[in-house]
């Protein structure tokens, strides 16, 4: 799911349910169990300073929320209410993470103590891709669009412009772009898509 800071570590999660999640080492060692609970973890990526996380995942019988952990120190602590769907950007300095909540707005959610501040200027069925690497912007698109459009969306005005569309060069049986990844200097960018084929034939003479 995602690399340590430092590289030393992969964070992965066996194909179970609940799934936690193990630390793999990108080196020479054995795998380390990361997590001791009974929730099922879906995402989740390591906050700047390298010594927390933040995941998106569930128990038994309740939606998908928010977590920080620092691995070794307890229990996780939610960050968010239950209902929050992927995909899901951490801002630069890690105070804030963007998601899509329960009523399909996006919010940014203080990793510490606060409450949701939703975000303006986005449009129905918008989700976050990213941010910019000063934090002023983040970048959202729509699931399904075909090119994406991916816009580049100021939080302090609410004002936004087109930065990108995406589209493979052979744009046949696309149905899904996803996966849309951003550098901080936005220099560079990549992301994955669903193609769907088929054939059809004719048949002639059948009895």
């Amino acid at each position: 799911m995602a690399l340590s800071p430092d590289g030393k570590w992969a964070l992965a999660r066996p194909n179970i349910t609940p799934s936690p999640m193990v630390l793999l080492p990108t080196g020479v060692g054995e795998a380390k169990p990361l997590t001791h609970d009974s929730i099922n973890h879906l995402w989740a990526h390591w906050l700047p300073d390298g010594k927390r996380l933040v995941f998106l995942g569930n128990e038994v019988g309740h939606g998908f929320r928010l977590y920080m952990e620092s691995p070794g120190e307890g229990k996780p602590t939610p960050i968010s209410p239950e209902g929050v769907n992927p995909p899901v950007a951490i801002s630069p300095k890690g105070d804030f993470v963007a998601s899509v909540g329960p009523d399909h707005k996006i919010y940014l959610y203080p990793v510490g103590n606060g409450q949701p501040v939703p975000v303006s200027g986005t449009e129905p069925d918008e989700a976050p891709t990213g941010w910019s690497g000063d934090g002023k912007f983040i970048y959202v698109f729509r699931f399904g669009e075909i090119p994406s459009k991916l816009y580049e969306l100021d939080l302090s005005t609410g004002k936004r412009k087109l930065w990108k569309e995406l589209v493979p060069a052979d744009a046949a049986g696309i149905d899904t772009i996803r996966g849309i990844t951003i550098t901080p200097d936005a220099r560079a960018y990549v992301y994955g898509y669903i193609r769907t084929l088929s054939d059809l034939y004719v048949v002639e003479g059948l009895r």
